[in-house]
């Protein structure tokens, strides 16, 4: 089982690519039981905030690809995750045909903003519920149909972790799990048992499974599949806003140590009157990456851009090089240095990207 990561633009432009164990190396997103997340695409034009006389970004370096019809195929979810243009691009989303199949699932601000646009079928645009520990309603699943009819069903969940009093609405995680289906020929004896069918998936998710009488799924503590897990957060969110997802959900679905952590490695900061702090960084990663164990810790957010307007006058970039952040997440004592013993830590130029396994 694996997650690739590829970069689209060396930003936050990302293709992740959940397989399952049974697929080939050479093109795993086609293989069945695989899934396809697209976070926050900007591939063309500039983005502005109000208008450029305010804040006006381009980028400096070229994506790999320049539109989201190169891509092999349609993603099974095109994650947006604010409203602001540099993630939420109309020029880029507008290169999807009307009648394309992704669903798009975006925090409600972004949802509203795509939804003013009248492209895309509106049943194809999913507001991302509030995370809420012990609410089953506040996760977005989708449910991955079995390879056979006595196989066991995948599944993938979404969960949006918003920070608190957050006037900028920039910082928040969002959680993605993976676990995929299996075939009963492949299962150890004793590590299936039935029980009532999965719950359905999420409206207007792009994959259901048949209603039956019974279907395999796994047992649901100890020896339960394990699962792919991503905290996707290029701004940044302070690790106590993502604990009681952690220890419930992440918990829950076997799903640690976390397989990547999404964020920027450079710290950002504005004047209080500017929205303040922009991106955490490494500092603010740090905690998220030695709680949860992360098996990679990604960059996002850190490409150079050409940033003009009255908004950018006073900003203050922060940046850390990888040896840097190697010996902040080393910290002082034996526990910390065990801890960050297996946290990867990787920069993706556009067109660049990076395979995670796990067992």
């Amino acid at each position: 089982m694996s997650l690739t990561v590829k970069s689209l633009n060396g930003d936050t432009a990302f293709l992740l690519t959940f397989s399952p164990p049974i697929a080939p190396l050479s093109s795993p997103g086609l293989f069945p039981g695989s899934f396809t997340v697209l976070t926050d695409p900007w591939l063309v034009g500039a983005a502005t905030i109000l208008s450029s006389i305010f804040s006006i970004s381009e980028q400096k370096t070229k994506p790999c690809i320049s539109s989201l019809t190169e891509l092999d195929q349609e993603p099974d979810i095109i994650l947006i995750s604010q409203d602001k243009p540099d993630h939420c691009h109309e020029e880029t989303l507008r290169q999807l045909p009307r009648e394309c199949q992704s669903t798009i699932l975006a925090t409600p601000p972004a949802a509203k903003k795509i939804r003013s646009w009248n492209h895309f079928q509106p049943q194809l645009i999913q507001d991302l519920p509030k995370y809420a520990e012990g609410d089953s309603r506040s996760i977005y699943r989708v449910v991955l149909p079995p390879f056979s009819p006595r196989g066991t069903c995948g599944e993938v969940t979404v969960s949006w972790i918003p920070a608190k009093r957050d006037l900028s609405g920039l910082h928040h995680a969002i959680g993605i799990t993976y676990r995929p289906p299996c075939s009963v020929l492949s299962a150890n004896p004793g590590y299936y048992r039935d029980l009532p069918m999965s719950p359905p998936a999420s409206p207007g998710s792009p994959m259901t499974i048949a209603s039956s009488p019974r279907t395999l799924v796994p047992a649901p503590y100890n020896d339960r599949e394990k699962t792919l897990s991503v905290i996707y957060s290029p701004h940044g969110v302070p690790y106590e806003i993502i604990r009681p997802y952690a220890a419930s959900q992440l918990v829950t679905e076997a799903a640690l140590p976390l397989t990547a952590l999404v964020h920027s490695f450079d710290r950002v900061e504005n004047p209080w009157y500017l929205g303040g702090n922009i991106s955490s960084g490494s500092p603010g990663g740090l905690q998220i990456a030695r709680s949860l164990y992360a098996q990679a810790w990604i960059s996002a957010h850190d490409a150079d851009k050409n940033n003009r307007g009255l908004s950018v006058k006073q900003t203050r970039i922060g940046k850390y090089t990888m040896d840097q952040i190697e010996r902040m997440l080393q910290g002082s004592g034996e526990k910390r240095r065990k801890s960050s013993a297996h946290t990867k830590l990787v920069s993706l130029a556009s067109g660049a990207e990076h395979r995670i396994e796990r067992g």
